[in-house]
């Protein structure tokens, strides 16, 4: 019987490229695609921006501290949902942004082993193979530091420290991004649109590959509504939560494709 590989510790745990002067995407290679997601970093004259945390694995705040000048700049947080991937570096900030339908999840959020999907309730597995995820024992391939136990790991739960919805303005100076209400892979699912690079920055309300909508928290009229909300906004670029960017038409082609399954 063969021993499984030891896992080694990474020199760094996250991956940075800047998609425009503004805008960077900060990624933890390390982890499984599943969550795997994109952290967004919005730099405004006044503030910053992270839209979504990562897992938590390893401290996200130093890397944007390099960025802001030293620490020396105000960094504010915003989750598009509360599932691990997004929320696991809440905890870092001061100033953490939430709808209110998520406030619930996120503060279960550390009753869960994340990382070790053998724990997972069965019935949860079950829902993500319809989506056709079929998951590893160990969400990641690598350590942050040395002592670090995949299995025993637990995201630290942060409560919002301002809820927002559909309408309200972030001002990072120079830079105003509006709340846009996304739901259907959970309710309380949000994006932001970037007025000045008119982009919208997604979640995982859209990204190229199989969209989850059968969680327990999921819900297929809101998450088709959201199709056809999609399929109308003319923006330039998409930020998704998982993947690279792309554009206008592959927005609207992944918006239609679930139309139609849905109807199906």
């Amino acid at each position: 019987m063969e021993r499984e590989t030891p896992l080694t510790v990474t020199a760094s745990w996250f991956s940075l490229t800047w998609v425009t002067a503004r805008t960077a995407a900060i990624t933890e290679p390390h982890v499984d695609g599943f969550i795997r997601a994109n952290l967004w970093y919005l730099r405004g004259r006044e503030r910053d921006l992270l839209v979504d945390t990562g897992n938590g694995i390893a401290p996200v705040r130093p890397v944007l501290e390099r960025l802001s000048r030293g620490g020396t700049r105000d960094i504010v947080a915003l989750a598009t949902h509360a599932h691990i991937d997004h929320v696991g570096g809440l905890h870092e900030f001061e100033r953490r942004l939430l709808h209110p339908a998520e406030t619930d999840a996120a503060a279960r959020i550390g009753d869960q082993a994340p990382l070790a999907t053998a724990d997972w309730p069965h019935t949860l597995k079950e829902r993500l193979a319809d989506n056709g995820y079929i998951l590893p024992s160990l969400l990641v391939d690598a350590l942050p530091h040395p002592g670090f136990d995949p299995a025993a790991f637990r995201i630290t739960p942060a409560a919002p420290t301002y809820f927002v919805q559909g309408g309200d303005m972030i001002d990072l100076g120079g830079r105003r991004l509006t709340v846009i209400e996304l739901p259907g892979h959970t309710r309380g699912s949000i994006g932001l649109l970037d007025e000045e690079e008119n982009a919208l920055l997604a979640g995982d309300a859209v990204y190229e590959g199989q969209l989850i909508d059968t969680l327990p928290e999921s819900d297929v009229a809101l998450y088709t509504r959201t199709m056809e909300r999609l399929l109308a906004l003319p923006v330039d670029a998409v930020y998704p939560g998982h993947g690279a960017p792309f554009g206008r038409d592959t927005l609207r082609a992944i918006a239609r494709a679930y139309l139609r399954r849905a109807e199906r």
